[in-house]
């Protein structure tokens, strides 16, 4: 432990501000994997228990259900039925109910995931500034005292590698995680349009049948 305490002080005091970015880079990754499993944004059992309301034609019922769960799904779900059960019965009413519940919805699976795009874009430019930096420290003891002084020289030069490495190990796993949870969004958007628009042409067909 000791050994690294002291590496991290070699590193200079952007290391400070490097250390923030990745404790702040695991608890958003921890918190988006646990936001986004797929069984807390797309709950399959209710998603269930509503198509089953649905298939009965017990609309209220499968509308409270819906209502009575946080989640994108059931939002989107529930938006439709209460467009549907307020007389609003045509294909665009209802798809436009679910566009613009889907429009409040995404932006919170999204807000968290670019902050980890923003820590691996600028974890490295901090590593990097602190290579500029040491190296400063270098070529200004170059200038003062020669090569006489290798204490010094080493000194700057642990600054640039270290700052840059710790960086770097910041921003690979963050950039890797924004990746992830990007691809993770647009499955999420994928599955929740395609739930979306099999409850429309339900809904359309039970109407058709009650014609």
């Amino acid at each position: 432990m000791e050994f690294i305490v002291t590496v991290f002080q070699k590193g200079g005091p952007l290391m400070y501000p490097l250390l923030l970015l990745g404790v702040l880079s695991i608890a958003l990754i921890i918190e988006r994997f646990y936001s986004l499993a797929t069984k807390r944004v797309i709950p399959e059992k209710t998603i269930e228990e509503i198509d089953f309301y649905i298939r009965e034609k017990r609309l209220t019922e499968a509308f409270t259900v819906a209502k009575g769960k946080n989640s994108i799904a059931t939002e989107v779900l529930a938006a439709i039925l209460n467009a549907y059960l307020s007389g609003r019965k045509t294909k665009e009413d209802l798809i436009a109910f679910a566009e613009e519940t889907a429009k409040l919805e995404i932006p919170k699976l999204e807000t968290l995931v670019n902050a980890l795009g923003a820590i691996a874009a600028i974890a490295p430019l901090l590593g990097f500034l602190g290579t500029v930096t040491g190296m400063i420290q270098v070529f200004e003891a170059l200038s003062i005292e020669g090569l006489g002084n290798p204490d010094v020289l080493a000194k700057g030069i642990s600054q640039a590698l270290l700052t840059t490495a710790f960086g770097l190990t910041i921003a690979i796993p963050s950039i890797a995680a924004y990746w992830f949870f990007r691809n993770k969004v647009v499955f999420i958007v994928a599955q929740v349009e395609n739930l979306a628009t099999n409850l429309v042409y339900e809904l359309l067909s039970m109407e058709e049948e009650e014609k």
